[in-house]
């Protein structure tokens, strides 16, 4: 297998346009070393090329011969199913062996540049007996989602297989070079890809002609292909489209193992973390027993509170679980919806989708659960009336202070109720009265505890911290009053950090806790302090009957088609995937970034062409809360919507700006966040 020095400067194992005739060049004159270093020995049953162990199979046996074995094996489905699993059976392994191929070859030879490893997959194609390649020059070899290459084989072994013994298909035959050819560039590019024959020798047609693509642009690029060319189109229809598109049978398979698998990891991450948390619990009460013997009241209610915060670790445990796996879900349901879309009404296999619909359902529910145990979930909100609530928490609150400090009470009566989860509204009152007293310390003081309603303009509201952004109106409050030793402006300007404390190192989330709650709960906070003359917190809420919400603006209508362009952030792959799919079944033209500096790049450079953005949170490097703050200094007023696996209460509070245009928790159904993007773009 040797050429000649003047053959070499020839290009004669692909034919490509003329812009990329020097690179095919020099990787001819690689890949020709590559076979050219080649050993056989029959004694070993060994063929070793340049170091790597090849085996020979006959091309008949792998085209019109698989055919017709598959065919007499499925004879009673019919022949229309058994070419359809050979065809899913062929690509699926040659895309494969295209890639690992590819990976090999790659790594061997050191090729590293993109287009230079696209550029050795057609000559390592003819080389190694599929076909020769001739790309064409409308072709766009790109690393991203334009990338789009039709190409011929006028070699094709498999279309070859069929001609010899005199045979003609019905249907386009040469599957495993469109596997091979696309699993090759998809290892080279680092994109998904996908390719189609649209014309094939042994079908009658004059060529064996593929068309190479993204998965989600296949289909457009085929159309805009069968439209232009007519004889093919008729040919085609109802034949090759089977090749574009995920068998259903893989497809439904891969659905039910990544269920089935990440029920199982999630059940032995719940009966590990259960265990855990039994030890522990068998500990603390055990400690808790045996300190109750030896303390008095205020003692004990001490140790239990120490208790809950010993438990905190345990809860983040729960709540990172059920949070990955909320990311899992969203492709589950996802993938499920749009299944459920695409199938005939009629189709046996609804039923089966729709099962592992609702088995992801039912897991969106148990995530729900480890996020409430976390202390991540959804509040649990009723009507409260803070008077009520702090004076039944009287006894409780005078063990939680040093034996010299007094607490005195004034509360207001005929308090207009406001919105709540009362464990959280007393964690606050807990909270702000703990402060007050470590302010105070053991020279002893007073801590002044009271409740009003305010009636609060645009001024007072942006005194406060995060009120900037509230109504004006009648504001419920709760207001804890220490003379302590105060705080000078570097101290309040930390005072909400987490774990900061001005005595000792912090032991938990403390006033960076109240601020949380109060702002999940629409209410801010104003802070009074001095060195040396004490420190006052009102804590501000809005009555139940200042502000009534919009029955309108509540209902819910049916998603519909809308025009718009949407920005996908989420450094999950599949759950880019899949939110890109579910958008464009409503008409909308969908970008993805799996960062957030690719995010920002590409609203900078696509300008008001972007619409709105679907943004994760919790992204590695710049994470949903920088990315936010860097998207409305590129380009304010753009309409963003936060996606997170916690709740929007606990969410929105790691923004710290407002501008948010929506928020929708994973895992969300198809239905939900094609009404959440179309409602925000305004296209309802």
């Amino acid at each position: 297998m040797t050429e000649s020095a003047a053959g070499r400067n020839e290009l004669r194992t692909v034919s490509v346009p003329e812009q990329f005739a020097p690179i095919f060049l020099k990787a001819q004159e690689y890949v020709r070393r590559y076979f050219e270093d080649r050993t056989e020995d029959p004694e070993k049953s060994s063929i070793v090329i340049h170091g790597e162990r090849y085996i020979l199979v006959r091309a008949a046996s792998m085209s019109v011969e698989f055919f017709d074995l598959v065919t007499s094996l499925y004879a009673d489905k019919g022949p229309l199913e058994a070419v359809a699993v050979a065809k899913n059976l062929l690509f699926d392994i040659a895309h494969s062996i295209g890639r690992a191929d590819a990976r090999a070859f790659h790594l061997k030879m050191g090729v590293n540049d993109p287009i230079e490893r696209l550029s050795a997959g057609p000559i390592h194609f003819s080389y190694a007996g599929w076909a020769y390649v001739e790309i064409f020059p409308e072709s766009n070899p790109t690393p991203d989602d334009n990338y789009y290459l039709i190409y011929d084989h006028p070699f094709s072994f498999e279309a070859d297989a069929w001609l010899r013994i005199g045979r003609r298909a019905d249907f386009p035959v040469c599957v495993m070079n469109a596997g091979y050819s696309s699993g090759w560039c998809e290892e080279s590019f680092g994109v998904a890809l996908v390719a189609a024959e649209v014309e094939c020798q042994a079908r009658g047609d004059p060529h064996c002609r593929f068309i190479m693509a993204p998965p989600g642009r296949i289909e457009a690029h085929l159309e805009r292909y069968l439209e232009q060319h007519g004889s093919a189109a008729r040919e085609h229809r109802g034949s090759g489209r089977a090749q574009v598109i995920i068998p259903e049978y893989f497809q439904r398979k891969r659905m039910e193992d990544e269920l089935r698998a990440s029920h199982e990891q999630l059940e032995h991450r719940v009966a590990d973390r259960t265990a855990e948390l039994e030890r522990a619990n068998k500990a603390l009460q055990a400690e808790i027993i045996e300190r109750e013997l030896a303390e008095d009241e205020r003692r004990r209610v001490y140790v239990k509170l120490q208790h809950a915060q010993k438990l905190e670790s345990l809860g983040v445990l729960a709540g990172g679980i059920a949070h990955d796996f909320n990311n899992l879900l969203v492709g589950i349901l996802g993938n499920a919806g749009l299944a459920l879309e695409e199938l005939p009404a009629d189709s046996p296999a609804r039923q089966t989708i729709s099962d592992i619909e609702t088995a992801a359902v039912r897991a969106a529910d148990l995530t729900r659960q480890l996020l409430a145990y976390a202390g991540k979930g959804q509040f649990v909100l009723r009507r409260v009336n803070l008077s009520h609530l702090v004076e039944e928490m009287a006894d409780l609150l005078q063990t939680a202070v040093g034996k010299a400090v007094r607490l005195e009470y004034n509360f207001a009566r005929g308090l207009p109720p406001v919105e709540g989860d009362p464990a959280q509204l007393r964690q606050v009152v807990i909270n702000l009265i703990t402060n007050a007293s470590e302010a105070i310390g053991s020279a002893g003081g007073t801590v002044r505890l009271g409740t009003g309603v305010v009636t609060a303009d645009h001024a007072y509201l942006t005194e406060a911290q995060f009120g900037a952004g509230l109504p004006e109106g009648r504001y419920v409050f709760i207001e804890v009053e220490d003379d302590g030793v105060g705080m000078d402006a570097a101290t309040q300007a930390r005072i909400f950090d987490p774990f900061f404390s001005t005595k000792f190192t912090g032991r938990g989330l403390g006033l960076a806790a109240v601020l949380g709650i109060v702002r999940s709960h629409g209410g801010a906070i104003r802070l009074t302090s001095a060195p040396g003359r004490g420190t006052t917190f009102r804590v501000l809420f809005p009555g139940q009957d200042a502000f009534a919400q919009d029955a309108a603006a509540a209902g819910e209508t049916e998603p519909a088609r809308g025009g718009g362009t949407v920005l996908i952030v989420d450094d999950e792959a599949g759950v880019r995937d899949v939110a890109r799919r579910m958008l464009e079944t409503r008409g909308l033209t969908v970008r993805t970034a799996s960062s957030g500096a690719e995010a920002v790049r590409i609203v900078r450079e696509a300008g008001d062409a972007i619409d709105a953005v679907l943004l994760d949170l919790t992204m590695p490097g710049m994470d949903g809360a920088e990315t936010f703050v860097e998207l409305q200094r590129v380009r304010p007023g753009l309409k963003v919507v936060l996606s997170s696996g916690y709740s929007q209460e606990l969410t929105l509070p790691q923004i710290g700006q407002p501008g948010l245009a929506g928020f929708i928790q994973k895992p969300y159904l198809m239905a939900d966040l094609i009404a959440t993007m179309l409602r925000v773009i305004g296209a309802v």
